[in-house]
C-alpha cells in the first residue's frame, strides 16, 4: 500500500529506517527487507549506511525534514520553486503533532514519521525516559488484537495518514513491522491512543549536538 505524493509518484506507507545499523548487518538486512517486501528505505548522510543501502538509489521527489507549520509554509512559497512533496517529522502516540500533521495533509504534503515507534529501547538508554511501547492502553489493544504493542502503533500512524519507517535489526521485528495491512483499529481504539498525547519529544538534537534545533 501507498500514499500518492504531490509529484505525483507513490510512497510505500511503511519503509525501513537504517539509522544505527552499518556494514555487512546493514546489507543484509536490505536483502531481507527487499524479500519481505519493503520497498521503501529511510536514507542520510549522517547515517554513514548508504553505500551499503545502495548507491543506485534516486530522490524522485522533493522531501524536507522536521519543518513546523511555519516553516513548511515559508519554504514552499519564499524559498522552494517546488512543493515540497514530503515533510519526515518524528511523531508517535506519545508525541502526536496533530495541528502540523493536518496543516501539511491540507495542503497537500504528506508526512513521513521517523521515531515512530517513540524510540523504543533509545529512550532509556539515551534519555532515561519512558517508551510508549510500556503503555498499558497500547499494551491492552495489542492483547486484544492479538498482535505486538510496535503493530498497534504502526498500524495507527498508517490510519492517522502518515507513513512509517521504523527502525530495527531485528530480523523477527522487521518482518512484524511489515505485517499491519490485514487489520484495522476502531474509531474508539483510535481515541484511547489520541488520549495518551504527553507531547513528548524523543529525539532532541540538543542532547547530541548541544544545538536545539526546534528553539
Amino acid at each position: 500500500m501507498a500514499v500518492t505524493l504531490s509529484s505525483g509518484f507513490k510512497m510505500p506507507l511503511v519503509g525501513f529506517g537504517v539509522w544505527r545499523v552499518e556494514g555487512k548487518d546493514m546489507k543484509d538486512l536490505v536483502i531481507n527487507a527487499i524479500k519481505i517486501g519493503y520497498r521503501h528505505f529511510d536514507c542520510a548522510a549522517d547515517y554513514k549506511n548508504e553505500t551499503e543501502v545502495g548507491e543506485a538509489l534516486a530522490c524522485r521527489s522533493i522531501s524536507v525534514r522536521t519543518c513546523e507549520e511555519r516553516g513548511s509554509f515559508y519554504y514552499y512559497k519564499a524559498y522552494s520553486k517546488v512543493k515540497p512533496a514530503v515533510n519526515q517529522i518524528e511523531t508517535h502516540p506519545y508525541f502526536q503533532r496533530d495541528s502540523l500533521v493536518k496543516f501539511c495533509l491540507k495542503h497537500g504534503v504528506s508526512i513521513t514519521a521517523h521515531t515512530p515507534l517513540g524510540g523504543a529501547a533509545a529512550n532509556t538508554e539515551w534519555f532515561g525516559s519512558v517508551s510508549c511501547l510500556d503503555d498499558p492502553v497500547l499494551k491492552g489493544l495489542a492483547a486484544k488484537y492479538k498482535r505486538t504493542v510496535a503493530q498497534i502503533v504502526l498500524r495507527w500512524g498508517i490510519q492517522r495518514n502518515t507513513v512509517v519507517i521504523p527502525k530495527t535489526s531485528n530480523l523477527k521485528r522487521l518482518e512484524e513491522n511489515f505485517q499491519v495491512f490485514d487489520f484495522e483499529l476502531t474509531k474508539e481504539d483510535m481515541d484511547q491512543i489520541k488520549s495518551l498525547d504527553r507531547k513528548h519529544r524523543t529525539n532532541t538534537p540538543g542532547k547530541f549536538w548541544g544545538i536545539d534545533l526546534y528553539a
